[in-house]
């Protein structure tokens, strides 16, 4: 059991960190930014820059590893995030690429075309075939080009989540709170409902949370991981409020969910049989897909863990899916330039292009606005998988009595598909009484909006996560 926690909501573009400071004290997102408060302060970049131009490589983060550009001795990581979640495949027999190139009927041909001599040939394959034991794998085998790129993500995240650790600890160092030992706060951590089985048990998760653990987080000691979408909803839900009955640790769950639909089922169960939150979350990595639902059959609620039953899941595609299909319908210079953007100028073209449906213009690249009609059909391309997934999703998820729905993430600014959502979670006989989304919009008859804000639309999960409600001993 945990009195506070951190709560770190791990994006592929920005990661936020969430504190609980006492039981009863509102979840809020830690910020780190200047004077004058902006969005922005409430996240941290996830891209990581190494430089090699000298004699070590040297790290970098933060803004200034958002204006950097890859080059020969410049290493620019973005979205690296899904790395750690890759399934790798198994171990492959020890042919190396080279050696592989080198007998291939392709390389036969053109040595005869350049007449090379066949001796020449066969010692370019024994020196091949020599070198595999320098980089294979113990046992002859190598490992999937996964297991590399997830080990070397592994690795990168120790370096990113001590620099998120020093600046975390350095803003809670200017909080009015005293006393608090801040180091000591242990920290749960959300991932993307991938895979079966609890997500603690996951690889990506186990790998994040060793991480995290290394880079001198200490970890919660019940429950260190929470998957994004059900942390999401519980976020969106409270709005980070927490409440504990004085004098006795028991959560006042009537208080912390006390303007909306569930208060309703809760209250008067023999009416009202059930309820649901559907959450819908686009981020850059995944979609995260959550049905949160709280069935009291018609009697008062004495054991929280059997009324609320969740089913979620998570798909990889995101907005960076969007960014590849935009940059695949482009000539080879145009799409270039697209991949040599910087972490903000990035940031930039997703708004003007997706989101406001603007052109975006800059020396070498000129995309976007009302008549781009190869960026509509990518837009409309991923807005078409998305649908399908929620639609998919809704259909193995039968209607509840009261409803509400959660569009949250960068993915939901963009118009296209945020319709594209909220059309197909209305299928399967699905339908809702509230809907909470970051933007405005005239909702259908009867229908209740709740315009939610940039830090809680892009921090539910964070600001979820450092809820009493996953710390059960408070039951």
């Amino acid at each position: 059991m945990a009195d506070r926690v951190f709560c770190i909501d791990f994006g592929s573009s920005y990661t936020k960190v969430a504190l609980r400071r006492d039981p009863s004290a509102d979840a809020e997102l830690i910020r780190h930014g200047g004077e004058t408060v902006s969005a922005e302060d409430y996240w941290f970049p996830s891209t990581v820059v190494v430089d090699r131009t000298g004699p070590r490589p040297v790290p970098e983060f933060g803004e200034r590893a958002l204006g950097r550009v890859a080059d020969a001795r410049v290493e620019v990581h973005r979205d690296w995030k899904k790395w750690l979640f890759l399934t790798p495949a198994p171990a492959a027999a020890a042919v190396p690429p080279l050696d592989a190139l080198l007998r291939s009927d392709e390389f036969r041909t053109l040595a005869a075309k350049y007449q090379v001599p066949a001796v020449a040939v066969a010692s370019l394959q024994q020196l091949a075939t020599a070198a595999t034991g320098l980089y294979s794998a113990a046992g002859g085998r190598m490992p999937s080009v996964e297991t590399q790129q997830q080990a070397f993500a592994a690795s990168l995240a120790v370096y990113f989540f001590k620099w998120v650790r020093d600046q975390v600890l350095a803003a809670c160092a200017k909080l009015p709170t005293t006393g608090l030992k801040f180091d000591e706060i242990p920290v749960r951590v959300t991932v993307p409902a991938l895979g079966d089985g609890p997500p603690e048990t996951r690889p990506g998760a186990k790998a994040l949370a060793a991480a995290l653990a290394k880079a001198g987080w200490p970890l919660h000691p019940d429950r260190p991981v929470v998957t994004e979408p059900y942390s999401n909803a519980i976020g969106v839900l409270t709005g980070g409020a927490n409440a504990v009955a004085p004098r006795r640790k028991v959560i006042l769950l009537g208080k912390m969910f006390s303007n909306g639909p569930l208060i309703t089922v809760m209250k008067d169960p023999a009416h009202y049989p059930s309820y649901r939150a559907l959450v819908v979350d686009i981020g850059s990595f995944t979609t995260d897909l959550a049905a949160v639902t709280f069935a009291p059959n018609g009697e008062t609620v004495e054991d929280l863990d059997a009324a609320v039953g969740v089913t979620q899941m998570s798909l990889p595609l995101g907005v960076t899916d969007l960014d590849d299909a935009v940059r695949s319908g482009l000539p080879a210079e145009k799409a270039a330039a697209l991949g040599q953007l910087t972490g903000r100028d990035r940031e930039d073209f997703r708004r003007m292009v997706y989101a406001d449906g603007k052109g975006y213009r800059r020396p070498g690249l000129s995309l976007g606005g009302p008549g781009d009609e190869a960026v509509k059909a990518a837009i409309a391309g991923v807005a078409a998988k998305v649908a399908e997934a929620v639609s998919a999703f809704c259909e193995r998820t039968p209607p509840a009595f009261r409803q509400e729905l959660i569009l949250t993430g960068g993915g939901s600014l963009v118009p296209a598909l945020r319709d594209a959502v909220q059309s197909a979670a209305a299928t399967h006989g699905h339908s809702y009484v509230k809907t909470h989304a970051p933007f405005a919009k005239k909702p259908p008859a009867g229908t209740l909006v709740n315009r939610l804000d940039d830090r809680t639309a892009r921090g539910g999960s964070a600001i979820g996560g450092a809820s009493i409600f996953f710390d059960r001993d408070f039951y």
